[in-house]
């Protein structure tokens, strides 16, 4: 199976769920996902290796996003401060906890918007919104806006890219594990740092 036949056959609900995964199960600082995957997930869809319409690919990303954002709130309002006290594992760090919690306490509902863009604070900022006490109708409108605005922005940027310049397609088996290990980086990164704390 070639590569575009394997992005083909997998890639779109692959993408979907890691989306879901980096906010919605407190493993978003090691999986690879955010900004690269959705970048690229575009650009598949203008070079025509993911077979879905661009919009398609926007609402299912905007859905996964509010679904990941909703399941990491509702973790947050479930352990509360407990979590404060849970102790760093491989997918776990509680210092990013906290700084997301200072952002939030520094920016309050508008964190949910910004903090979609910032790799640290994007796994944690649902999950401290549940602890706060905000209310779920409040939390759904601003994750729902932050959702189409980081979706649209990555996604249509390298939707656009690929429209603009179509030779990419005959640079697929390039891209794929560039993008890859772009989107890798920070899990390698995090692990490294993991095996040299005690």
């Amino acid at each position: 199976m070639d590569t575009a036949s394997l992005i083909e056959w997998g890639g779109f609900f692959l993408i979907i769920a890691l989306v879901f995964a980096e906010t919605g199960l407190l493993v978003g600082l090691v999986i690879p996902g955010g900004e690269t995957l959705v970048f690229t997930a575009g650009l598949l869809v203008s070079i025509g290796a993911l077979e879905v319409p661009i919009a398609a690919l926007l609402a299912f990303l905007v859905v996964a996003g509010i679904a990941g954002d909703t399941s990491g709130y509702f973790i947050g309002r479930r352990f509360g401060s407990r979590l404060y006290d849970k102790q760093d594992t491989w997918y776990f760090r509680k210092k990013y906890l906290h700084m997301a919690a200072d952002y939030f306490s520094r920016h309050r509902k508008a964190s949910l918007v910004f903090g979609k863009f910032l790799p640290i604070i994007r796994p944690f900022s649902p999950v401290i919104a549940g602890t706060t006490g905000l209310s779920f109708a409040t939390f759904a409108v601003l994750t729902a806006v932050a959702s189409v605005l980081y979706m649209g922005a990555f996604g249509l940027t390298g939707y656009f890219l690929g429209s603009r310049f179509p030779f990419i397609k005959d640079y697929l088996g390039l891209i794929l594990p560039i993008s890859i290990a772009v989107a890798l980086i920070p899990v390698i990164r995090q692990v490294r740092k993991n095996s040299r704390e005690p």
